[in-house]
């Protein structure tokens, strides 16, 4: 296996992210095993509600759940009713460390563009669909992790 490109080094795990239709039921259980409750806002630009739920040994969990409008995830949860669907890193910079990844022979397909996160304070955040994976999450810091 080679070095780890500096882009790479820097992408730090950030959360889980738990669709659900409704959050009640999710919360009670992450309550009940220890998770404590952090942020929350509802995400105009993905139409969307957030709630973030924080453990001091586990990792962070983002529950969203539709508004009243369309939003990217009501497919989602029609079918499943609740299901983690994407894993977060944070990076300083999204675009290098994608590039690197792609330049490793990992398939990226974009999934939008990157916009700014109203949950994490403004943050640009991105979604990525890696093939062989799954949905992930590019949440740029500015700064290293």
């Amino acid at each position: 296996m080679g070095c780890v490109v500096p882009a790479l080094a820097e992408l730090a795990f950030h959360h889980l992210g738990l669709a659900v239709a409704s959050p009640e039921a999710a919360f009670k259980y992450l309550a009940s095993i220890g998770y404590t409750a952090g942020n929350s806002a509802f995400d105009p630009i993905q139409r969307v509600n957030l709630a973030m739920r924080h453990h001091p040994v586990m990792p962070d969990v983002e529950v969203i759940w539709p508004s009243d409008g369309p939003s990217p995830i009501d497919n989602l949860v029609q079918r499943t009713g609740s299901m983690i669907y994407h894993l977060c890193y944070a990076c300083p910079n999204a675009e290098l460390a994608l590039e690197s990844l792609a330049a490793s022979g990992i398939e990226i397909v974009p999934v939008g563009s990157p916009a700014p996160a109203v949950l994490f304070g403004g943050r640009k955040v991105s979604f990525h669909h890696v093939a062989g994976f799954g949905l992930i999450e590019m949440l740029e810091t500015g700064a290293p992790v």
